[in-house]
């Protein structure tokens, strides 16, 4: 890959990564319309940049986790083994769809994915909730991660979508949207690094995907403060429509 190659690809991850949009859906489109070749190892790699942003974003809920977690009290004490029951669902979707990869990537499933996540994104805005998670909260969680797997279906647009459909706090969805993604990122990596083939160039895609990200994270959750989060819906249904013409 050249320096624009990995430079445009880079800032796509670190847009699409956290706004509900689907980052793997753009890589997508990008590699088919524009010719780059990029790969799924390469997505993968770009998303540890991703996964360096949360451990730094959410560093204060992370050390509350796990204190609390070891205390056995707070309000997060038992986060810790919802974060693992969510990974389980999340790991077994992640290993078939993985395998289907080749057949899945394609602009015309993005566009099926991306009209289920314009669905799941518009529904949002006419929810309203007060509880915290649960048990079953988090296996439900878990699905909607493991199958956002699928480039289209976006992985914070399903998981915060699916958590605010359960009535979740705002400030609660947020949070454990992203932080129980830290698992899965990281499992991804690991399912793909074998693929990837190195190049010096990376480092500097890491560089700007962390970057990226990081403001793209912070804009997230001023716009979900502000209920703006469904009108992501208007993006992602142009878009979908905007592939079935092309």
């Amino acid at each position: 890959m050249d320096f624009f190659q990995t430079t445009f690809l880079a800032v796509l991850q670190g847009i699409s990564e956290w706004l509900p949009i689907s980052s793997s859906g753009h890589l997508v489109l990008a590699q088919s319309w524009l010719g780059m070749d990029g790969s799924l190892a390469f997505d993968v790699f770009l998303h540890l940049a991703s996964l360096l942003v949360i451990l730094l974003f959410f560093r204060k809920q992370i050390k509350e986790i796990i204190a609390q977690g070891w205390r056995r009290q707070g309000d997060k004490k038992n986060w810790w083994w919802y974060i693992a029951l969510s990974s389980v669902p999340t790991a077994f979707l992640g290993l078939y769809f993985y395998s289907q990869a080749d057949a899945i990537r394609t602009p015309q499933s993005v566009s099926i994915y991306l009209l289920l996540t314009t669905a799941l994104l518009l529904s949002t805005k006419f929810v309203k909730g007060d509880k915290d998670l649960n048990w079953k909260f988090a296996l439900l969680l878990g699905i909607a991660q493991g199958l956002a797997v699928l480039p289209g279906l976006s992985r914070s647009g399903a998981v915060i979508a699916t958590a605010l459909l359960l009535e979740i706090k705002k400030d609660r969805a947020f949070e454990y949207g992203f932080i129980v993604a830290a698992p899965a990122i990281l499992g991804s990596f690991l399912l793909t690094v074998g693929d990837l083939d190195w190049e010096n160039i990376y480092l500097w895609g890491f560089l700007l995907t962390l970057l990226v990200s990081y403001a793209s994270l912070a804009l997230l959750r001023s716009l979900i403060k502000k209920d703006y989060f469904y009108l992501f819906f208007i993006y992602t249904l142009l878009l979908a429509i905007i592939i079935n013409i092309v």
